[in-house]
């Protein structure tokens, strides 16, 4: 499928922070997506899945804070400091209403967003989400390590090979202190006393061979949060969104026109 770009850069200057996101054209008969990328990378990756978004509804896309080309100095120890930064982010915009798509870390952030101003948020998609307490770091990591062997075979060859190592190692040596922090909040903070409090419609699409996230943290979530809806593919691992962009966002999509 051959896709015309949609996607065009901006920045916003907060306070302590600059914050670089891909937006495309402003749609009026459609309440925006804000799409919430996962940890130590950006938006680059997800490039692919924005635009196919982007042939129905407006997507505002930021790199998080001190990822990428959002420049911050500061540690963010927390989900909620995300969630803050993105607050300004947001009201600089004027977003009056907005669907919340979170992957992973993002998907905590989403979490906690989406109760900080529960009267913007339309609805809320959870992708393999962080927000309970994954296994420790050295279990971890063997997990990681299997799921980035299986992902070296399947197809995408510039995903696996360029756009994420590069964006990764960029983070890794220019904003280090916040990728280690992120994997941190990632694995070890707990925001299920938030999940009873998502007032919005939401979704939670997993992987059913996720290992970073395993699919009882969905099934916990599902039990939690009111009025949500758990779909599992059997595609790919904790990143399967990147590898199978149509099926991951048709699903998206599909929800979201359920609710426009």
């Amino acid at each position: 499928m051959v896709l015309i770009s949609q996607l065009t850069n901006h920045r916003v200057d907060l306070e302590d922070c600059t914050i670089f996101y891909q937006q495309s054209r402003l749609e009026s008969s459609s309440i925006p997506i804000l799409f919430l990328h996962g940890w130590g990378i950006s938006t680059e990756p997800y490039t692919e899945v924005l635009k196919l978004l982007a042939l129905s509804h407006t997507i505002i896309a930021p790199d998080l804070p001190s990822f990428a080309r959002s420049s911050y100095s500061k540690l963010i120890p927390d989900y909620v400091s995300y969630s803050k930064i993105l607050l300004s982010f947001i009201e600089v915009l004027d977003l009056q209403q907005f669907h919340v798509v979170g992957h992973s870390l993002g998907g905590g952030i989403a979490i906690t967003l989406s109760t900080l101003v529960p009267e913007k948020v339309r609805s809320v998609i959870l992708v393999d989400s962080t927000g309970i307490p994954a296994p420790s770091i050295p279990e971890m990591i063997p997990r990681r390590a299997i799921e980035m062997t299986v992902q070296m075979f399947l197809p995408r060859h510039k995903l696996k090979l360029v756009d994420i190592p590069l964006v990764f190692s960029y983070n890794l040596l220019f904003n280090t202190g916040n990728v280690i922090q992120g994997l941190l909040i990632s694995v070890y903070e707990d925001i299920s006393h938030l999940l009873p409090k998502i007032q919005a419609p939401c979704l939670l699409l997993w992987s059913d061979k996720d290992l970073t996230t395993p699919l009882n943290n969905a099934q916990e979530m599902a039990a939690i949060i009111p009025n949500s809806k758990l779909i599992t593919v059997e595609e790919g691992l904790h990143e399967w969104a990147l590898w199978y962009p149509e099926k991951f966002t048709s699903l998206i999509l599909n929800f979201i026109s359920q609710l426009d």
